[in-house]
């Protein structure tokens, strides 16, 4: 089987078990499934001509998309947030907001098809950049907490940290914009958290 692997890849552009379709390129290594973007794999060790793209391994998701997804959940989270702040008031219930926002991007993420509503209506989903496998708790933390803390450092009273403010805005969109410019469009909380966004 590997060895049929190796052999389509070679067919497919000449050079050596490789197989660059979509836009994935050579995304998996045979031997043992991670990425492998170097001439040997920086899990197993194997060389470059032992990984070739797998041709189940889905096409990463673009810029619009991921917007699209990232505008649909946040109209979906208003209401809830807004029901929250007016039950509990300022405090607790901005408090709440940002636990229910955790629990929604969490638990939606991790589940077997990696979707928020909003990566449902755009067909989109988060997976392992490693393996291409459905996220961790962990990680889907750590997605949610980068940036989660732009938004909080976002809102600090203004008084002597304009300067500070300014610089997490242009990390915000440093963020954002990261994808077009990433060979595997990951934002950089992607890159953090190791994780991918996939058109389904």
């Amino acid at each position: 089987m590997r060895a049929n692997a190796l052999k389509m890849g070679q067919k497919s552009n000449g050079s050596p078990g490789c197989h660059p379709v979509g836009q994935t390129g050579c995304m998996f290594c045979v031997n043992c499934g991670s990425t492998s973007d170097d001439s040997v794999c920086r899990v197993c060790a194997s060389r470059a001509t032992d990984v070739v793209f797998d041709s189940v391994t889905p096409i990463l998701a673009g810029w619009w998309s991921r917007v699209g997804a990232t505008l649909l959940d946040a109209v979906i989270l208003v209401v809830p947030t807004l029901v929250l702040v007016l039950l509990l008031g300022n405090l607790f219930g901005e408090i709440a907001a940002i636990a229910a926002q955790a629990s929604y991007m969490i638990i939606l993420q991790t589940q077997p098809d990696g979707q928020t509503l909003g990566n449902r209506m755009v067909q989109t989903r988060v997976r392992d950049a490693l393996t291409g496998h459905v996220i961790t708790r962990r990680q889907a933390t750590i997605r949610w907490g980068v940036v989660a803390v732009y938004a909080v450092l976002a809102t600090l009273p203004s008084t002597g940290l304009d300067s500070f403010r300014f610089s997490v805005f242009v990390l915000a969109v440093a963020d954002c914009l990261y994808p077009l410019f990433n060979a595997r469009k990951q934002t950089l909380h992607d890159r953090i958290a190791h994780t991918i966004v996939v058109r389904t």
